[in-house]
């Protein structure tokens, strides 16, 4: 049974600022669930609508009926299994690897899950999240992540400070924009950190005045304006790992 306590706080969840200071956050689905689980995340609570369901878990769960899950859920056709749980610790700065994926003021929801999941497949695991970019634990980040979000390390950094970082370490910035080498011939850095900008606005000139290094995808400008940020990155993230093969 659901609690009135437990619903006032799942659904305060789907709002930033409940996250923030929670330290919590929701996700929905049955794989989604129990890959977080797996992967050493720690949840506050399941919520089960199917019975069936419950021999698959491997510690406490919560039955409560369909109504009561659709009460709570953020979807539009709700899942059987909901959990809460806790924000994984977020660095002070990435990892030294040998590619950063760098998100300037992402904003979608949608892109930015589908990001972080790119950004997994193709084995890049420090992701630099620039001041502005959408919550990485909204409801919407987390279904489209498919749980990349259990293994993607994140770090919250605004522009100054990681373009700090950034040159105290080495590393060079890529910027993805139109007008630039081409993916096929470009040179990729020994240590690199792609830089994908704004849906509408692009990169900053924060960014652009950093370095000289830009990355295209060569394409018919001429009936198409650009590509969806989420579509770039990810063939721009497959191209970086052929380089490295």
């Amino acid at each position: 049974m659901l609690t009135k306590n437990q619903e006032k706080l799942v659904r305060g969840l789907h709002l930033r600022k409940n996250r923030k200071k929670s330290g919590l956050f929701v996700a929905e689905g049955m794989k989604l669930v129990t890959d977080l689980l797996s992967s050493g995340m720690r949840s506050e609570f399941i919520f089960c609508s199917d019975d069936a369901l419950l021999e698959d878990f491997h510690c406490p769960v919560t039955l409560i009926s369909a109504r009561e899950m659709k009460q709570i859920t953020a979807l539009d056709t709700p899942s059987p299994v909901l959990a809460v749980f806790h924000m994984p610790d977020m660095p002070e700065a990435p990892k030294d690897s040998p590619m950063l994926l760098v998100l300037d003021r992402i904003q979608d929801p949608g892109n930015l899950g589908t990001l972080l999941r790119t950004a997994l497949w193709y084995g890049v695991t420090d992701v630099v999240l620039i001041t502005g970019t959408a919550d990485p634990f909204s409801p919407k980040v987390v279904q489209s992540s498919m749980s990349a979000l259990a293994h993607v390390r994140l770090t919250a950094m605004d522009a100054k400070e990681f373009l700090a970082w950034s040159k105290d370490q080495g590393r060079e910035l890529v910027l993805a924009d139109m007008d630039g080498t081409a993916a096929r011939s470009f040179n990729w850095p020994k240590k690199s950190a792609l830089v994908l900008g704004n849906e509408g606005q692009g990169v900053s000139t924060l960014f652009r005045n950093a370095t000289s290094q830009i990355i295209t995808l060569p394409g018919d400008a001429s009936k198409m304006e650009s590509l969806n940020v989420a579509v770039s990155g990810a063939t721009l993230l497959y191209e970086y790992s052929v380089s490295a093969t």
